[in-house]
């Protein structure tokens, strides 16, 4: 009996599926063939958007439309954090060391939290793992404004002071400033949530550039949306497959 290939890890099997291109049978089938695992099918098949494919390719593609379990909304909590911080880091490096902000890193942001969310639920798809992708990738993008303004910040303190004393009217403060007390942990954590949730849009003063990084930035989340969703493909069946007359 023929061996059927072991499922990769989207158990979907929908991205080994192509639906464009027949592929002829081998000489000695008898019968139709999968289009996904490509072997001869002998006793039942079913149609997946209109190609034939065996029972268990067919098992695995509904499978792949079910919900994650609840359990694994956890490790694609920390699947996806780990892949959000890595693309902040990666787009706060190159808006260091290359004074540039490549909008396009958005989108490659987006792919990298979007797949590791997708892993991390087994291949699977749902409403929770696309709110998780989006809300990642949306901030990791915007902390990563904050990471370069705080840089900017501490390696210039000169150009600080300057526009600190053209505010001023050019005079330098010198009475003794009453210290205050600081916040707290968590008040200054949510305050720079805040900040950078809102980075994006308190650029829009900058004009043209500001609404093409905003553009570019949705596209990283509908990507990050797409990746994490459920797979919807029909799928009839079981049919006999009819004996060669």
């Amino acid at each position: 009996m023929s061996t059927v290939p072991p499922p990769n890890h989207d158990p979907s099997g929908f991205g080994e599926l192509q639906f464009q291109t027949a592929e002829p049978l081998p000489a000695a089938a008898a019968g139709p063939a999968c289009v996904a695992c490509k072997q001869p099918i002998v006793n039942t098949y079913y149609h997946a958007q209109g190609a034939t494919v065996c029972e268990l390719c067919a098992q695995r593609i509904q499978s792949g439309q079910q919900a994650p379990p609840p359990l694994s909304l956890a490790r694609a909590v920390l699947y996806g954090a780990g892949a959000a911080l890595a693309g902040c880091i990666l787009y706060a490096l190159v808006a260091i060391l290359f004074k540039l902000e490549i909008g396009l890193i958005a989108i490659l942001v987006g792919v990298m939290v979007g797949k590791a969310i997708r892993h991390a639920s087994n291949g699977m798809g749902g409403r929770p793992q696309q709110i998780l992708a989006v809300l990642l990738t949306y901030f990791a993008i915007t902390t990563s404004y904050l990471v370069v303004f705080v840089y900017n910040q501490v390696s210039n303190p000169a150009a600080v002071q300057q526009r600190a004393a053209a505010k001023n009217g050019g005079a330098v403060a010198t009475a003794p400033v009453e210290a205050s007390k600081p916040p707290s942990f968590g008040v200054a954590v949510m305050m720079l949530l805040l900040i950078a949730a809102a980075a994006p849009f308190l650029a829009l003063t900058q004009g043209v550039s500001a609404l093409i990084s905003l553009f570019i930035i949705f596209i990283g989340l509908q990507r990050a949306w797409k990746l994490t969703g459920r797979s919807e493909i029909l799928v009839m069946g079981p049919y006999e497959v009819t004996p060669a007359q």
